[in-house]
């Protein structure tokens, strides 16, 4: 069966097709919300929401118009992320916990205890400087470099135009780049 003829058997209630159409999406949109939010535990939380917020939704997705539920999917997974960063940081001023940081400790377990240190001080430096974006700024930079979106993808996932998308783009890789630049010079690397 193909994802219209799923979808369309959903909308009439049928929960193993949407299960199907879960199943073929929920591995991409896990790492979209997880890219973005960088612990394992929120990436949970947001799928399962953007997977209810599909379900009660999905009388509204339009066929005719939007043929592509990837992109309907993941529109609904980036506002789910960013309505769960904007929720986080009214609750504490601290950014959320990394979970990548026990992961890359775990896979480097054999390397020298002195490249292990670098690259999470490397990390945190990057996430810090991430964390300095604004959220539109942070998806876009996620979508493009983490996901692999084309600026046409990343506008019809942020509901917006091409030319916002570049220019957030452009925004978020200068504000990174002249933060990990202080940063470099801050630790005596020659550029």
């Amino acid at each position: 069966m193909d994802e219209m003829s799923l979808i369309r058997t959903a909308r009439e209630g049928d929960g193993e097709a949407f299960r199907t159409l879960f199943d073929a999406h929920n591995g991409r949109v896990f790492g979209l919300a997880y890219k973005y939010l960088r612990n394992r535990a929120d990436a949970e939380d947001i799928l399962q929401e953007t997977f209810v917020r599909a379900y009660r939704a999905l009388g509204t997705f339009d066929t005719e118009k939007s043929p592509d539920f990837a992109v309907w999917i993941n529109r609904i997974c980036v506002n789910c992320s960013i309505d769960a960063l904007r929720r986080a940081r009214r609750r504490s001023a601290q950014p959320l916990e990394d979970a990548t940081m026990s992961a890359l400790s775990a896979e480097a377990a054999e390397d020298d205890p002195e490249r292990v240190a670098r690259s999470r001080e490397i990390r945190e430096r990057i996430d810090q400087a991430l964390d300095r974006l604004t959220p539109r700024q942070r998806m876009i930079f996620t979508l493009r470099h983490d996901q692999g979106y084309s600026i046409r993808e990343i506008a019809q996932t942020v509901e917006t135009t091409e030319g916002s998308v570049k220019k957030h783009l452009f925004r978020a890789v200068e504000a990174l780049k002249k933060k990990l630049l202080r940063y470099a010079l801050e630790d005596g690397y020659e550029l």
